[in-house]
This record gives structure tokens, C-alpha cells and sequence, in this order.
């Protein structure tokens, strides 16, 4: 958890299938709400739907970019983040996950399941990223996933071609996010715990 990166260039070397197979087993095993299990996995590796999906996903950028508040504008400009997603061709394998609509939860079970497959992937040795397009309807005709199911994440998976400094994502220190009993109650304060 701690060495986990966000991947925006890839090595082209290919990932074994096997090994795939082994981040999404870690993402089935995620808990999910009333045990639905509402995922469902894409595995993308043809490199010419990869084109297409970053031409789409591109588009789409584009357009959220141009609508976003100059707040946003001024700190993509800041991280470098543009509407080109080369990650999406680079990577030799991208993982589109998607949500069945009809069941409870299933959003936050989702992404429950993104999280144990980044974390499966970095205990492999893969960079990935979670990228989530603002508007994710040009999967469903891309890659034919049922009007019920809801694209909500593509994770570029691959051999980073990049090592990414911790410092450049600062983390929050635990005693400004933990609260006891009530927000405002700093945990660290009222229960006399230092940490070391």
C-alpha cells in the first residue's frame, strides 16, 4: 500500500496471462453488499481497440477539460495531467471494470474490487493506474457491455516505465484524519496517543 504508484508510462513488454489472471482473482474476492459481486472484468490487450478506446476516452477529456473550474484547470496544469491518455496504448493490457446497475451496492462494492486488484497488481511487481473517464457510455459500445452495467474504471496494467517519487503525493498525517466519537474530537489528543 505504501510503495503503490499511479502508472502513466509502460514498459512494452507483455504481461503473462496467467499473471492477469491472478490481480483479477484478488479482485473477486473483494466483499461486496448482500454478496452480489456485481463486477464484471474486460481484459483489452488487441491493440487496435486500445486505439479506439483512447481516441473516445481522449474525446472525452477534451470536453471535461474545457468545462472544468479554473480551480481544477490551474491543478491539472500544475500535476501536467492533458486530455491524451497515451497510457492507453502503451500499456500492453488494460482492465475495464464495470458495475451491474441492478443490484444494491453495487457501486461501492465496485470499487471495493478496484482497490484489492491495485493492490494485487503492485504485490506483482505491475504499475497501474485508475483512470475514470467522466463519461464512460463509449465502452459499453466498444466493448458491448449490456445497458445495465455501468463502465466505471480503466486500469492500465503493465511494467512501469516510470518509478514515480513518494514525494510527489504527499499522504495526510493520521492525526488530521482521525476523529473520536465525533468530527472535530482529534483521537490523538483526547485519547493521549503519540505516534511514533
Amino acid at each position: 500500500m505504501r510503495n503503490r504508484r499511479s502508472i502513466r508510462k509502460y514498459k512494452k513488454q507483455p504481461i503473462p496471462t496467467r499473471e492477469i489472471l491472478q490481480v483479477l482473482e484478488a479482485g473477486r474476492f473483494a466483499p461486496s453488499g448482500a454478496n452480489q459481486q456485481p463486477w464484471t472484468y474486460i481484459l483489452v490487450t488487441d491493440s487496435e481497440l486500445k486505439q479506439e478506446i483512447r481516441k473516445e476516452a481522449e474525446a472525452v477529456e477534451v470536453s471535461f477539460h474545457c468545462k472544468a473550474p479554473k480551480s481544477l484547470k490551474n491543478w491539472f496544469k500544475k500535476q501536467g495531467i492533458t486530455p491524451q491518455k497515451s497510457f492507453l496504448t502503451e500499456a500492453p493490457a488494460l482492465i475495464v471494470v464495470a458495475g451491474c446497475t441492478k443490484v444494491p451496492y453495487w457501486l461501492e462494492s465496485t470499487w471495493i474490487s478496484i482497490a484489492y486488484i491495485l493492490l494485487q497488481a503492485e504485490s506483482q511487481g505491475f504499475g497501474t493506474l485508475t483512470y475514470t473517464p467522466s463519461n464512460t457510455s463509449f465502452l459499453n459500445k466498444l466493448l458491448k457491455i449490456p445497458k445495465d452495467h455501468q463502465p466505471v474504471a480503466i486500469i492500465p496494467i503493465g511494467y512501469p516505465a516510470e518509478k514515480p517519487s513518494p514525494e510527489t503525493r504527499p499522504r495526510k498525517p493520521l492525526e488530521t484524519v482521525v476523529h473520536k466519537n465525533k468530527y472535530g474530537s482529534n483521537f490523538f489528543k483526547v485519547a493521549k496517543i503519540r505516534l511514533a
